[in-house]
């Protein structure tokens, strides 16, 4: 099941110097291309939902839980699955998150540009960048649960600091490895952040 990891690295991050292990086989993409030009993967685009609270107040157990949650509500905004009125959701997890998803864009097959610097989502029909996100405002990132195993979470302020979670489905089995190329560029961002000779 892919691993969830922690949080945002740079000036803004004040996080741990690992948020996710390295593999064992090591990082799939050498670091000179996820510094430079980053590595892409062709995704859908699903959705997104506000997200109120910072996950820097709360823990990892929560920040997971919040992550999958939004996972769950965009996939039933989308159609993707049914409502499961029996899930038990705790209030914490219901607080941290908004009422509505966003479904601009819902469905966009997108290119996810993942680098050292951060996030892009371009939509591949109009080339139209649907979201542009930055490293060091990036906190959280996580996969979906056993139903939901080809989404991908991740959560980030835009320049207006508006918080979402935005879901991406990753088929073919690409999640873990689209989990891990952004652990790889987080650890490499915070690497960057306290090197004496930035690159």
């Amino acid at each position: 099941m892919p691993r969830p990891f922690q949080d945002a690295s740079g000036p803004a991050g004040g996080a741990s110097a690992s948020f996710i292990s390295k593999p064992a086989r090591g990082w799939l993409h050498p670091d000179q291309l996820i510094n430079k030009e980053g590595i892409t993967y062709a995704v859908r685009y699903i959705g997104c939902l506000e997200v109120n609270t910072s996950m820097k107040s709360l823990d990892f157990d929560t920040r997971s839980q919040v992550a999958k949650e939004c996972i769950n509500r965009v996939c039933e905004a989308a159609g993707l699955k049914t409502a499961d009125k029996r899930r038990k959701v705790e209030k914490r997890v219901t607080r941290a998150i908004g009422d509505q998803p966003l479904m601009d864009f819902a469905g966009a097959n997108v290119n996810l540009s993942i680098s050292s610097m951060g996030l892009v989502l371009t939509a591949l029909e109009s080339g139209r960048v649907i979201a542009r996100h930055e490293m060091p405002r990036i906190s959280f990132a996580s996969g979906g649960d056993t139903d939901t195993l080809d989404f991908v979470a991740y959560v980030a302020k835009d320049m207006r600091d508006w918080r979402a979670c935005f879901v991406l489905e990753c088929g073919g089995g690409l999640a873990q490895d689209v989990i891990t190329s952004i652990g790889q560029a987080f650890e490499l961002r915070f690497q960057q952040f306290f090197s004496p000779n930035p690159t």
